[in-house]
């Protein structure tokens, strides 16, 4: 049987004007016809395969009832009843798994809207490449400053703050030493903050680190205790220094701009070194700012992208005081190794938003899910492009939260004041 136009004024069907498209039906040929730039392409004559009716018949089927309310369409009636459901099934489940989907990430979140804006503070805790020689100088008159950093040394057994003060830098720099310093230092100053604003604690909403910083956030947040942090952050310098030892490799900061071509200028990179039997490792392991990009790549690749830049249109600005290709696959093994120390760990329920670097969004409560993203995030590039978008829109007309830095540097008050410069009016920074 034939399913009149009229008929099709019964089915449920949402409307969508970006999914018409212009029909024309002949109704004495009973072929129906689709036009485009080629012509009058015939879309189906009867007998043809049922399956085809998910192409042929769109919204524009029903909606045409008002043009010619009495043409019959050439497909039979069970078929299109088919398509209409299947059609009104599949948006129903893609507007659930927006609709839940939406509610599990706000369900996540903690909510400070009993804070006025003005008075939320934001935590940045900056990464490696922050530290130097003589950081913790400015820390010494907090006794909760000192306290951690004595413990600190008790579980790493050796002088943390003799390190920090004294160097030499060349060990202050190796990752072994450096990463637990400034996760250290960086929590000393936010130890320091709590003694001179006794009630700052309770207006912290969000907490977020760059890069090993994101287990000062972790910390600051609630979720670790600080001796495990430091034992996990031990493990971490300990199994990332292993693996940047089986090339020679570093990072780099690029600028791009639309015409750049990167990945192009990576892919032929990585084939040069594949070509002259080494490790083919390039690749982007931070998202800094818009435009702004750190590569992580051996040392053949390294030199390819500075000696091509012109070629494929964009800036290399310089390399980093890094001693590895951190967080990309060269960092393959570590992130087991930090999976084995974090499930050792105790999670506790976080008592602000903490930002996790693998997602670039916060964390979530399910503890496997956290383990697995602080894990992933050695050998994935960090997001922070995107969680300094997230933290940039929490403004209520522009009014923002106090943004405070804590620890050595001024590392990511100089990527905020580039995302905005409203933002930064109320950037603060911790001096070490």
């Amino acid at each position: 049987s034939m399913l009149p136009y009229r008929l099709l004024t019964s089915l449920s069907v949402p409307s969508s004007s970006s999914s018409l498209r212009f029909m024309s039906v002949s109704p004495s040929l009973g072929v129906r016809s689709r036009k485009n730039t080629g012509g009058t392409e015939e879309v189906r004559r009867p007998g043809q395969p049922v399956q085809w009716i998910e192409d042929a018949t769109t919204y524009a089927d029903a909606h045409s009832v008002v043009l010619d309310p009495t043409t019959k369409l050439p497909y039979d009636e069970k078929d299109l009843r088919g398509r209409m459901e299947r059609t009104a099934r599949d948006a129903l489940k893609e507007s659930r798994k927006i609709k839940y989907g939406m509610k599990k990430a706000a369900d996540s979140k903690i909510n400070f809207d009993h804070i006025p804006i003005e008075n939320q503070v934001v935590l940045l805790f900056p990464g490696q490449g922050a530290q130097f020689v003589g950081m913790g100088k400015k820390l010494q008159d907090s006794k909760r400053a000192m306290a951690l950093f004595e413990k600190a040394s008790e579980i790493l057994k050796y002088d943390l703050l003799k390190l920090c003060l004294e160097g030499p830098k060349t060990k202050l720099d190796q990752t072994l030493y450096c990463q637990p310093a400034v996760v250290v230092t960086s929590l000393a100053a936010f130890e320091s903050l709590q003694e001179r604003e006794e009630e700052i604690l309770e207006n912290c909403t969000d907490a977020a680190g760059f890069s090993v910083g994101e287990f000062a956030a972790l910390v600051a947040g609630g979720l670790l205790k600080f001796e495990e942090a430091i034992r996990i952050v031990a493990e971490r310098a300990a199994a990332m220094h292993e693996c940047s030892q089986l090339i020679r490799s570093g990072m780099g900061t690029v600028k791009v701009v639309a015409a750049s071509r990167l990945e192009d200028a990576m892919a032929e990179a990585r084939l040069k070194a594949k070509e002259a039997g080494e490790m083919d490792v390039c690749e982007i392991a931070n998202h800094l700012l818009c435009g702004v990009k750190v590569i992580g790549a051996s040392e053949l690749c390294m030199k390819f992208l500075e000696e091509h830049a012109n070629t494929y249109k964009f800036h290399f600005v310089k390399r980093l005081a890094v001693s590895g290709a951190f967080h990309t696959r060269q960092m393959e093994g570590a992130d087991k190794r930090l999976m084995d120390a974090l499930k050792l760990a105790e999670l506790n329920p976080a008592v602000m938003n903490v930002y996790s670097n693998f997602t670039g969004k916060i964390h979530g409560t399910k503890k496997a899910e956290i383990r697995g993203a602080i894990s992933k995030q050695v050998t994935n590039p960090v997001k922070w492009e995107q969680i300094q978008q997230t933290l940039y829109r929490k403004h209520q007309d522009f009014v923002f939260p106090r943004f405070i830095e804590c620890g050595p540097g001024k590392q990511l008050g100089s990527m905020l004041v580039a995302t905005s410069k409203k933002a930064y009016k109320s950037y603060e920074n911790v001096a070490v």
